[in-house]
């Protein structure tokens, strides 16, 4: 396999292996619903979901990379919220983070 080869593997594959857990997040003007992969388990001591939810939230990243989100404005409902299949969240502007149903809307 040459460079770009692998370069065009690497950028395209998302973790498959690692599991995710789907999450809401409130920030001032939008809720946000999209699968957050969490981290290896051996990275805590008590390897739970909540708990592997609170190092990803707590363990100094500024932001944090959901997947297959639903995105919707809070001050306006739309007919169709906005759908995208990556999405880069600053943890500074997040309210509120809560586990969810994955069949759930919003």
């Amino acid at each position: 396999m040459d460079k770009k080869s692998i370069k065009n593997i690497t950028q395209k594959s998302v973790p498959t292996s690692q599991e995710y857990v789907t999450i809401l997040i409130t920030t001032e003007e939008h809720l946000i619903k999209g699968k957050l992969y969490l981290p290896i388990p051996s990275v805590v001591e008590n390897p739970t979901i909540e708990n592997l939810l609170f190092y990803v939230l707590n363990c100094g990243n500024m932001f944090i990379s959901m997947h297959d989100c639903i995105i919707m404005n809070r001050k306006s409902v739309e007919y169709q919220p906005e759908r995208v299949s990556y999405y880069n969240i600053n943890l500074n502007i997040v309210h509120s983070c809560q586990i969810v149903d994955e069949d759930k809307l919003l």
